[in-house]
C-alpha cells in the first residue's frame, strides 16, 4: 500500500512515531528530548502537508484540463476510471490536508519553558493523535489508526499521481491496445511514449531511493543537539519549505559557500 510513497511515509510518518514512542517510554522520562522529537515531527508534517496541497491543486487541475483532450473521445475505456479516480485522490487529499493543519495549528507548537511539569503536559497534549499507552507494561507504542490517518494525505497524493500516469499511458497506449487497425501514426507515438516511460521512470526511482540513503533521522536538531524553537514556526511550514538554504559567501570565493537551515516567518 505504500509501495508508491514508502520513503516519505518513512521519514515523515512511521520513524518519528516510533522514535516518539521510544522516548517517551524510557524511565526517567526526558521531558525536553520528547519535546523535540515531537516538535521535529510537527515541522515535517506541516510542510508535507502544504507540499500536498500544493501538489493535489496542480494534479486535480491536470486531470480536469485532460478531460478537454480530443483525443479523450476515442481512449480506451480504463483511461476514464484511471482519471476520474485521480480527481477523487486528488479533491480528498486537499480536504484532508486541510484538515490535519488545522488540528497542528489548534494544539499548537511546542516551546520548552524550563519547567518540567508545564513541558510533559505541553507534550502530553499530543500523545493521543500519536501514541498509544500499553498500561500493563507503563510504555508507549505507535497508535496504529494514527499512523494510518497521518499517512492518508500522501497516500492520497500519490495514488492520484499514479491514476494520472497509468490513465495517460493506457490513452496513449491506445492504438495498441485496440485491435483491427492497421499501423499508424499512433502506434509509433506509443512506442516512442513506452520507451520514454520506462527511461525516465527508471532514473526516478533510482534517483528517489538514494537521495534517502544517507538521511539521518534528526534533521531538525543543531550540532548541540537543541531544537531551534521558533517563535513564529506556526506558519504552515513553509519557511522550511521555501526558503531551505541561506548563503554566506566569504573570501574565498564562490568555492567557500556554505549552507545552513533557515526558518522564516511568513506572517
Amino acid at each position: 500500500m505504500t509501495l508508491p510513497y514508502y520513503r516519505l511515509y518513512y521519514f515523515n510518518t512511521a520513524a518519528p512515531l516510533e522514535q516518539i514512542a521510544t522516548l517517551a517510554s524510557e524511565s526517567p522520562l526526558n521531558t525536553a528530548k520528547v519535546l523535540r522529537a515531537i516538535s521535529s515531527w510537527r515541522t515535517r508534517k506541516l510542510s508535507e502537508l502544504q507540499f500536498i496541497t500544493i501538489s493535489c491543486t496542480i494534479l486535480a487541475a491536470a486531470v480536469i484540463g485532460s478531460f478537454s483532450w480530443t483525443t479523450i473521445e476515442e481512449a480506451y475505456w480504463l483511461t476514464h476510471g484511471f482519471w476520474h479516480s485521480s480527481l477523487i485522490f486528488s479533491v480528498l487529499g486537499i480536504l484532508l490536508s486541510a484538515s490535519e493543519v488545522t488540528v497542528l495549528h489548534l494544539l499548537g507548537p511546542l516551546r520548552r519553558t524550563g519547567k518540567e511539569s508545564r513541558d510533559y503536559d505541553t507534550a502530553k497534549k499530543y500523545y493521543p493523535l500519536l501514541l498509544s499507552p500499553n498500561h500493563r507494561t507503563g510504555t508507549y507504542m505507535p497508535r496504529a489508526k494514527m499512523v494510518f490517518t497521518w499517512q492518508t494525505p500522501l497516500m492520497f497524493m500519490s495514488y492520484s499521481v499514479c491514476g494520472f500516469l497509468v490513465g495517460l499511458t493506457v490513452l496513449v497506449c491506445t492504438p495498441l491496445i485496440q485491435e483491427g487497425h492497421s499501423w499508424s501514426a499512433g502506434h509509433n507515438i506509443a512506442i516512442m511514449y513506452l520507451t520514454v516511460l520506462a527511461g525516465a521512470g527508471t532514473t526516478f526511482v533510482f534517483c528517489s531511493f538514494w537521495v534517502y540513503h544517507y538521511v539521518q533521522l534528526d534533521l531538525d536538531a543543531d550540532g548541540t543537539g537543541d531544537f531551534n524553537y521558533s517563535e513564529n514556526d506556526d506558519s504552515l511550514g513553509l519557511g522550511v519549505m521555501l526558503t531551505p538554504f541561506t548563503e554566506e559567501v566569504t573570501g574565498g570565493g564562490p568555492s567557500s559557500l556554505k549552507m545552513g537551515r533557515r526558518h522564516t516567518s511568513l506572517s
